[in-house]
């Protein structure tokens, strides 16, 4: 596994088509002490994912160009970011979101609650026992 970059927060990538979702997440990061980088498509995201090496990815579905599950699969099968771990929020059906290489999966419209939750048990545990 690569070395984690040394920040005073974590860092978490949101990758969403639609602005307004990207930036309510990352309002509820933000008043949750997390660093955040937008972008709107797959493509973005692999390329952030790379530089970067964020704590922690959230990632919609229905994109164009490669969607959620093409980019998590790209993620996974690369070396500097197969490690990182991902929340699914997308508004389709959990059946299918099952099929997804994530550590959670949660629908939209996201409750800020429920998303917490999630960002404390995939996010945290990691950050708080990195070297």
């Amino acid at each position: 596994m690569p070395s984690k970059p040394k920040r005073d927060k974590p860092l978490v990538l949101i990758v969403d088509d639609d602005l307004a979702s990207r930036e309510l997440l990352a309002s509820y990061l933000e008043q949750e002490d997390c660093a955040t980088v937008l972008v709107s498509n797959g493509t973005e995201a692999v390329e952030e994912a790379r530089r970067l090496l964020p704590d922690l990815i959230v990632t919609d579905v229905m994109m164009p160009g490669p969607g959620g599950l093409q980019t998590l699969f790209v993620l996974r099968n690369t070396p500097e970011t197969w490690h990182i771990p991902a929340i699914v929020v997308s508004g389709i059906s959990p059946r299918i979101l099952g099929l997804m290489p994530a550590a959670a999966y949660l629908v939209k419209p996201v409750a800020k609650h429920a998303f917490v939750q999630a960002l404390r048990e995939h996010l945290y545990p990691s950050w708080h026992t990195s070297p």
